[in-house]
């Protein structure tokens, strides 16, 4: 069953008629909205990550489907980074599972002659829906949605906005996050939001994520002894660290996709990387293999849903212990 992405982020109960959801394409910002609302409408459920390279090596999904839990606990299930290398694990798992389970596969850009997404929009038990890339006018939308009630979102201001993010939906929801935490009156000022746009605050940490991406052990140290981690910051530092860590991982797929270098794959890529980054980025595709980014993946994940759930907790701290794990796994790289 072929589902529009508009209708869905409308209303993403609909989902709940299905076994089973794809979702896919190019805007990882949408799809990371989706994903954080299927986790938000259940939150009383058990939610497990898989990648493909668990299912294809070892099919974890199977496992943790076939033995269901005697008291038929709901598990909502994901599966990250999918391809048509696992579509007969995908059709397998799907004989075993009942209403206690709902499967969501990401993907990556799905041709029309993938099995996967022929599979997923001609069952009727299945859904399947693409993520394209948003244009001014669906970012526009997103903005005076997500900020509806504020005074002073003027179409400069929402412009600014959309400038600053390079089109980017999950650059985007991180300010809005901020401007959030920061207008508390709902009153925006030109001059004021122009101090938070995610481009005049966070070199500071933009610094931090790439020392440690690139394992300089001497500089974290330094670093994290000089910066204040900021409270209401947090879950900026984390959308910052999970946008690098999974633009390498894009890269490294790529490359091994298509059998091209590194450079060659940056030039390609979409939205693209800023000529400053590109040296950096180089030096941290050195430092990481596509299974260890993956762990950083899920542990950022991890990281994320844990700050969410206990308030008393000190973020500044799980932060630089974060960074820190960082540091050393891309240190011990070969």
């Amino acid at each position: 069953m072929i589902l529009k992405s508009y209708i869905v982020e409308q209303n993403i109960d609909i989902l709940k008629k299905y076994q089973a959801t794809l979702i896919y394409g190019i805007n990882k910002g949408l799809k990371g909205d989706i994903k954080e609302a299927i986790k938000n409408q259940n939150e009383d459920c058990e939610i497990m990550t898989f990648f493909e390279s668990d299912i294809t090596k070892n099919n974890f999904l199977y496992e943790n489907i076939a033995n269901q839990s005697l008291f038929n606990n709901k598990k909502v299930i994901f599966v990250q980074e999918a391809t048509d290398k696992i579509i007969e694990q995908i059709k397998q798992c799907l004989e075993k599972t009942n209403e206690s389970i709902q499967i969501y596969i990401f993907s990556e850009i799905l041709e029309k002659k993938s099995k996967l997404r022929s599979f997923f929009e001609k069952e009727i038990k299945l859904a399947s829906f693409p993520c394209y890339e948003d244009n001014e006018r669906t970012l526009l939308n997103y903005i005076e949605k997500n900020l509806k009630g504020y005074k002073g979102l003027t179409g400069e201001i929402i412009n600014l906005i959309i400038n600053n993010s390079n089109m980017d939906r999950g650059i985007i929801k991180n300010e809005i996050v901020k401007i959030k935490d920061f207008f508390l009156d709902k009153r925006i000022t030109k001059d004021e939001i122009l101090e938070i746009l995610n481009i005049k605050n966070d070199s500071g940490f933009d610094e931090i994520r790439d020392k440690a991406l690139s394992g300089n052990k001497y500089k974290i140290n330094k670093l994290l002894s000089e910066t204040e981690i900021l409270n209401e910051e947090v879950f900026s530092y984390l959308n910052s660290l999970n946008y690098r860590v999974t633009r390498l991982y894009e890269i490294i797929k790529l490359c091994e996709e298509n059998k091209n270098n590194y450079e060659q794959i940056m030039a390609s890529l979409k939205p693209p990387i800023f000529w400053k980054d590109k040296p950096v980025i180089l030096q941290q595709l050195q430092k990481w293999s596509k299974k260890k980014l993956e762990e950083m993946i899920t542990k950022i994940a991890e990281t994320e849903g844990l700050m969410k759930k206990n308030s008393y907790v000190r973020n500044d701290i799980i932060i630089k212990n974060l960074i820190i794990n960082l540091t050393n796994k891309a240190a011990a790289t070969s």
